[in-house]
């Protein structure tokens, strides 16, 4: 009996959640700066309002299964730092959950569905392309990174029915040491080209 009432309930949990569940359209635009010396490495993912990371929606099969070429054993943190930081949980805990959302990097941009949910949430994207030097990033100073990762970022309500842009709102730590979003700084110059645009759009 015991065993029925549990099962009833799951069926009603997953029943629920997909009732509530918003299905929505992303699309990442690739800018004039998406293929450089490598393409870029990205992470799209939703958080709460208070900045509680949520899921993954999208993760580059390089940096999701940490496949890089010449690299230490933990992979390459400072590649996607923020995303790094906040999805150490589900990367060790939800491995085959991760599988189904990773790809191996898409040649022009790519547009895709998923699920955000019932509630108020943030939707975050975060880019990276190795090498990606300059004056101020140098070889000397930034690594294998570069100019470090870019994140853009956009409060979904939970009642939004137009399409919504993500904006750009600071970088991740140059080397992988944390998950902090650090202001955008005036030295940023191919690595703000890297995506000309991110865009939500409601389905249902």
């Amino acid at each position: 009996m015991k065993k029925l009432i549990t099962l009833f309930t799951i069926q009603l949990i997953l029943a629920a959640s997909m009732l509530f569940a918003k299905e929505v359209t992303i699309s990442v635009g690739a800018g004039e700066c998406w293929k450089q010396k490598s393409e870029p490495q990205f992470a799209l993912w939703i958080e709460d309002e208070n900045g509680n990371f949520i899921k993954t929606l999208y993760v580059t099969q390089r940096a999701g299964k940490k496949k890089w070429r010449m690299a230490p054993k933990d992979g390459r943190p400072e590649s996607l730092p923020v995303w790094y930081h906040k999805s150490q949980n589900e990367i060790s805990k939800t491995e085959p959950e991760l599988d189904a959302v990773t790809s191996a990097t898409p040649k022009g941009g790519i547009i895709f569905s998923a699920e955000t949910g019932s509630k108020n949430c943030r939707i975050c994207a975060e880019f990276n392309t190795s090498f990606d030097y300059n004056e101020t990033f140098t070889k000397k100073n930034s690594g294998v990174n570069g100019q470090p990762s870019v994140i853009y970022q956009a409060e979904l309500p939970a009642d939004f029915s137009d399409e919504i842009l993500l904006k750009l709102t600071g970088t991740g730590s140059l080397d992988g040491s944390n998950g902090e979003i650090h202001p955008v700084p005036e030295t940023l110059t191919t690595a703000h080209k890297i995506v000309k645009a991110v865009a939500v759009k409601a389905v249902n």
